[in-house]
This record gives C-alpha cells, structure tokens and sequence, in this order.
C-alpha cells in the first residue's frame, strides 16, 4: 500500500488571495468571532429551532442591534 505523502509546511487559507499579511489577520479574525457567536446562538437555541429562529437571535444580539 502506498505512503501518503509528506506534507511541506502548511499554508495559510486561500493562500492564492493576493492580499496583504494585515488584511489576511483581520478576515481570520473576523471569521473567528462570527463562528463563535454563531456557535454561542447555536448551542443558546433549542434542537427544534429552525434557520429563522437562528437568524432573529443572531440579529439581536448584534452589536449595535435595535430591539423592536
């Protein structure tokens, strides 16, 4: 049975974005907080929420979010 190859050292995602190291660090900062505050409402909400009941609980506890 073959090796699976070696792996080089790892590179960072999407790699093939021309984009500066800075602006790179601010997206995976921010897809960081929104995964954890998705994580957060999703764990918060009942197993029989559906996908409106997440979106209205995310909105709302959205910075700067305006109750009704």
């Amino acid at each position: 049975m073959p090796k699976p190859p070696a792996k080089s050292a790892a590179l960072p995602p999407a790699h093939y974005l021309d984009m500066p190291d800075e602006r790179r660090e601010a997206a995976a900062t921010h897809v960081a907080n929104i995964s954890a505050t998705a994580r957060k409402v999703a764990l918060d909400l009942p197993l029989q929420a559906d996908v409106d009941d997440f979106r209205r609980v995310m909105v709302a506890a959205a910075p700067g979010a305006k109750s009704k």
